[in-house]
């Protein structure tokens, strides 16, 4: 006996309209299906163009320039020739350092050096020096790019019994000076 309070008379059977039922419940699974599908494709399609816009922007935005230390520089190096002690400095006793800024193209040749600090006559010897220097390309996330860089010499005379002699060197690192 007592099973369900509610009479067999007032239990209805849900109407069915082909897949719709009549309650509902089948059109709001599928509008929330079709939901979800349309935010998923708008997620893959924005993550997309951001990952593909950022790559773009730094393939314009790379720098036509990287300024590399003097030490790093001196690691590039594939050719160099000292320079030669002019005569005229070692018997006059003129020593100390020369300095250059320079640029390097992205083959790794000198382009432009302007002399920072030094004899003249020093200067001098140094800068057919430098047009003798070639340095390994420097890549740049693979890419060779152009360099501006210190390099210096460093000038010594040492007087002996028989006149001077000259000695030089290069410079491990640029000091700063005002």
């Amino acid at each position: 006996m007592g099973a369900c309070p509610i009479s067999r008379r007032t239990r209805r059977k849900p109407r069915f309209y082909g897949k719709v039922t009549a309650g509902g419940c089948m059109v709001r699974i599928e509008t929330i299906v079709i939901l979800i599908a349309c935010c998923t494709a708008v997620a893959f399609a924005q993550n997309g163009a951001s990952s593909q816009a950022p790559s773009s922007q730094a393939q314009t935005a790379r720098p036509q320039k990287v300024r590399v230390s003097t030490g790093v520089m001196l690691g590039q190096v594939d050719h160099k020739t000292m320079p030669v002690y002019p005569n005229e400095a070692m018997t006059k006793g003129i020593q100390g350092d020369v300095t250059f800024k320079i640029e390097v193209d992205e083959t790794g040749k000198i382009t432009a050096f302007v002399p920072g600090e030094g004899d003249p006559l020093l200067i001098a010897a140094s800068k057919d020096a430098l047009r003798t220097f070639h340095f390994r390309p420097y890549l740049l996330n693979g890419t060779p790019t152009r360099v501006e860089s210190e390099l210096g010499f460093h000038f010594a005379v040492e007087k002996t019994a028989d006149g001077a002699n000259g000695h030089v060197e290069c410079m491990a690192s640029i000091p700063n000076r005002p």
